[in-house]
């Protein structure tokens, strides 16, 4: 199983405020809704949510006269069918007895697209998919989903009871209506100016095209004419996802400035002080109601629209660690030390004393505040926690006085892009990334940039800014960092920025880069060794033969490690290959594997496959003109091994659409009458003929 020690709670909450008697001597208060109190409008005019918006979309099922609840997936087409029912099982294939009918399948590890995909092409005319757990399904076709056919989602339950319906008639419609909506998924506050703070977590990946931000925000069901786009995202450089949330902070620049009512931040000191008295602090969000244990199946989603806030009492971090390690220790029947619950110096805890309050899934980001003789001040930030209003696990948060030096660095300094990852990289290639700089103080600037060598070894590295040494208040400008792959392995580099003004603070950027080798053997086994496809393998352990099946077998990897094989080759086509895994898999929520075998082309990841799979073929057909870069990544998590913890490649091949002109048979040149030095001029005439011929030939392979 899965401990539950980083269980992500993007938080939520609350219950009516207790007085200080009623927390100290209330009985343990068995699970119920976390949200009780509802927060008044005005009161929190800095809170704010991280939203998407858009025209939302409402979809409806009536099977044999009865309405049966459903969910629309995004990018699903609108339109209406009614017909009966045909049972598709996981819409792995196309759907043969699909015609003019409405097909019924159930969520599995198949993209719902290709699910549907396969219906229409088996002549079906919408399609129902079903959980294949307990909850709702919020899904996406896709962007580039092309099909043509409604699809709406329906419970686990419903599903199980269609499938003995299928000849009763199903209606299902999707129609978009024109009002904009938002849906939020995170909490944030506002801080001033242009800047909002939030938890790392919540903007991982974030695209900043689509994610605003709607500055104090009460009602979730309207305003969301008033989200505000982003500009920038800022995560803290050593956000430590993976190993416990450790800096789980972020910033959010906007694209404008705000002429509204900002959140203080408290110091690290005044922050030690409320922890050591136990003080009152106050979370507010938009998160879930249900309170449920650690051992406990996480409920239905019960997020609300309005915003509601609950009260609780500070911990010492070592109050802390000794309440979580007696809670692991009781939860999994064995010692765990306080030292390794993973509770840091960034962090900060608060619980409500028999459980029953807190914070819950869909909170992340917002702010935890105490009430000051000089107003409300921000003391945490909603990290994660364990279960949700668990009495045994008190809810963690990014401690904000630990980062107010970064925050200034950003808001009022030098800011430049915290991270960048070169990822993988086949030896020898040299890659370049521009990098932003802003000086978002109020002073003209003269800048300095030094390399800092974060891991014994690393090289490759190297920058270019001529066009930042000098940058006057707000200005932007372009640093080039380059990478050559030239040793083998993973390299690591700090950009430290110096400012001739010492009031100015610079931030920092941490880079990573990783450097894998090319190699014959597997070049031999998969593609016979053919020159223009070009094999690498790197990571924690390199891809080894498996000469049983001529495939290849990923590295003998342990916990939070990866092993990838790398192919690289030029020009326009379709690549085949045939993969399998055989790894844990978590069943809760397949779509967020624990240990996993990837597939990414050119930085995109396409696909993933987690548990016990055998081989499956797949083919990338739409491989554009111009250089490819394929990776099959086997990667593991922090925690538990299953199976043969392995991924497994083989019959690669790929097809090129170019079309090869071969030489054309020229008729012999007739000689001329003379026998001079014309006749050298013939020859030379005709070797040039062939010169070129032959070079068309080549540019054509």
């Amino acid at each position: 199983m899965k401990y539950l020690f980083f269980t992500l709670l993007v938080i939520s909450l609350i219950t009516p405020v207790a007085s200080a008697t009623q927390q100290a001597n209330s009985p343990l208060i068995k699970p119920k809704i976390v949200g009780g109190e509802l927060a008044s409008e005005g009161d929190w005019p800095w809170m704010s949510a991280l939203v998407f918006t858009y025209n939302d979309i409402v979809s409806s099922l009536d099977v044999a006269g009865s309405a049966i609840d459903s969910n629309y997936f995004s990018n699903s087409p609108a339109g209406q069918a009614s017909a009966s029912m045909v049972d598709c099982g996981l819409g792995d294939n196309q759907c043969s007895l699909a015609t003019d009918k409405i097909c019924l399948i159930k969520r599995g590890e198949i993209d719902f697209s290709v699910k549907v995909d396969n219906c229409q092409a088996g002549g079906g005319i919408g399609a129902i998919i079903f959980n294949n757990i307990a909850g709702e399904i919020n899904g996406t076709l896709g962007d580039g989903f092309t099909g043509s056919i409604p699809v709406v989602a329906i419970s686990q339950t419903d599903g199980a009871a269609l499938l003995s319906q299928l000849d009763s008639t199903a209606t299902l419609s999707v129609s978009e209506q024109s009002a904009l909506v938002q849906s939020s998924s995170c909490g944030a506050s506002f801080i001033g100016s242009k800047w909002v703070l939030t938890a790392a977590h919540c903007v991982e990946d974030a695209d900043i095209t689509t994610l605003k931000v709607n500055v104090g925000e009460y009602d979730l069901s309207n305003g969301a004419n008033n989200a505000k786009a982003v500009k920038q995202i800022y995560m803290h450089p050593q956000y430590q996802e993976s190993a416990s949330f450790n800096n789980d902070i972020a910033l959010i620049e906007l694209t404008e400035s705000l002429n509204h009512p900002s959140l203080t931040l408290a110091s690290a000191e005044l922050t030690n002080q409320f922890a050591d008295m136990a003080s009152y602090a106050t979370v507010i969000g938009w998160g879930n109601r249900t309170a449920y244990g650690a051992d406990d199946e996480q409920p239905a989603n019960s997020q609300p629209d309005i915003l509601h806030q609950v009260e609780l009492s500070l911990l010492t971090n070592t109050q802390c660690k000794d309440k979580l390690a007696q809670g692991y220790s009781n939860l999994q029947n064995t010692t765990v030390s306080p030292e390794q619950v993973g509770i840091t110096d960034t962090m900060l805890c608060a619980e409500f004393s028999g459980g029953g309050k807190g914070s819950c899934q869909g909170d992340s980001g917002g702010p935890l505040v105490v009430n000051t003789n000089e107003g409300w001040q921000q003391v945490g930030i909603v990290s994660y926690g364990i279960g949700c209003a668990d009495a045994a696990f008190p809810d963690v948060y990014a401690r904000v006085g630990e980062f107010t030096e970064w925050i200034h660095s950003i808001t009022e300094g030098i800011a430049i892009e915290p991270n960048y990852d070169f990822a993988i990289t086949p030896q020898n290639k040299v890659q370049t990334q521009q990098l932003s700089v802003t000086n978002n103080s109020a002073f003209t600037a003269n800048l300095t940039y030094t390399l800092m060598v974060d891991k014994v070894g690393s090289t490759g590295f190297e920058l270019n800014t001529n066009n930042c040494t000098t940058l006057t208040a707000q200005q932007t400008c372009q640093i080039q960092l380059s990478f050559d792959a030239k040793n083998l392995g993973e390299q690591k580099t700090r950009i430290v920025i110096n400012s001739d003004n010492d009031s100015i603070p610079a931030s920092q950027s941490y880079i990573t880069a990783q450097a894998i080798g090319s190699s014959s053997n597997i070049a031999t086994q998969l593609t016979n060794g053919e020159s223009e496809l070009l094999w690498f393998s790197g990571g924690a352990e390199n891809w080894q033969l498996d000469n049983t099946e001529a495939a290849i077998v990923s590295g003998n990897i342990t916990d939070d490690q990866e092993s990838s094989v790398m192919l690289t080759f030029n020009g326009s086509g379709s690549l085949s290959f045939d993969w399998a895994v055989s790894s844990e898999e978590n069943t809760d929520t397949p779509d967020e594997p624990y240990d996993a075998l990837y597939l990414i082309v050119d930085g995109e990841q396409r696909a993933f496959i987690s548990g016990e799979v055998d081989y499956t073929t797949v083919t990338i057909d739409d491989l554009a003109a111009g250089d490819h870069q394929i990776v099959w990544l086997y990667q593991k998590d922090e925690l538990t091994s299953a199976g043969k913890d392995k991924g497994y490649l083989k019959n690669v091949s790929f097809t090129s659409d170019t079309i090869v002109t071969e030489p054309v048979p020229l008729p012999m040149p007739v000689a001329p009458e003379e026998t001079s030095s014309s006749s050298g001029g013939s020859s030379s005439y005709l070797l040039l003929i062939m010169l070129a011929l032959l070079r068309i030939h080549r540019r054509n392979r």
